[in-house]
Order: C-alpha cells, then sequence, then structure tokens
C-alpha cells in the first residue's frame, strides 16, 4: 500500500531558521568559557554560548519541518565546531535530506543539518532524522 505523504527527494533542503544567539552572561558561572574574560584570554571573540543553545536553534528549524513527529521520531546527533557563537551573531540553522529510509512506522528521512554564524562559518554540523507515517 502506497504512503499517503508526498515524496521527499534526496537533495531537498527543509526551511532554514535564523536567529540572534543571545545566552546571558553569568560572571560567576562554573563553566568560565561562557565568561567574556576567559574567553578573549584564549582568543575567543568573547563568552561562548552554551552547545544547548547552539543545538536548540537546530531543533527548533526540526520540530518546524516535522512538527509533532519530531517528539516522538525524531533524533539527531551533532558536533560543535569552528569556535563557536558568541551573543548577537546572527546564526541559521540548514538542514537538507541526504537519504529517505523505509522503516515499519513509516519513511524515515535523513539530514545532514548545520547551524552557521553570520559570516557562513559552521558552528554546529551533524545529522537528524525523523519518521513520517
Amino acid at each position: 500500500m502506497e504512503r499517503a505523504i508526498k515524496k521527499i527527494k534526496i537533495g531537498t533542503e527543509i526551511p532554514s531558521l535564523t536567529k540572534t544567539a543571545y545566552m546571558p552572561i553569568d560572571p560567576n558561572t562554573r563553566n568560565v568559557i561562557h565568561t567574556d574574560d576567559y574567553a578573549r584570554d584564549f582568543g575567543m571573540r568573547g563568552a561562548l554560548i552554551g552547545g544547548s543553545t547552539l543545538l536548540s536553534y537546530v531543533v527548533e528549524m526540526l520540530y518546524n519541518y516535522f512538527g509533532d513527529n519530531w517528539l516522538y521520531h525524531g533524533k539527531i546527533k551533532v558536533s560543535f565546531i569552528g569556535g563557536g557563537a558568541v551573543n548577537g551573531d546572527v546564526v541559521t540553522a540548514h538542514g537538507q535530506v541526504s537519504a529517505v529510509e523505509p522503516e515499519e512506522a513509516g519513511d524515515r528521512i535523513i539530514l545532514d543539518v548545520w547551524l552557521e554564524n553570520q559570516g557562513k562559518d559552521k558552528v554546529v554540523i551533524g545529522e537528524a532524522s525523523c519518521i513520517l507515517p
């Protein structure tokens, strides 16, 4: 029986999501890479935005595309690269379909995902997938 979803093609880009990166800076934090002085001492532009915040931008893009299916059938694995992001960076989450694999519950859509800053430097890369029934 043919599934009642439109066929998603490899190479399809899902709608991107752009945000201005922000995370409050606590000068008393135990994780000092998230303070301006410490980060600058190590050659960073300023306090690094936490990985969970950067990941949340990618996950929001995926939820916007897959809806509630993401909550039940979504998977993601990422790496943080390229020196991270600092407050005020304009970051854009992207996703591109790399494979479609049939499963019992539906088609698993596999995407390459990444988050890049305003200079097009990638700060998060990875793979995500979700089943569409």
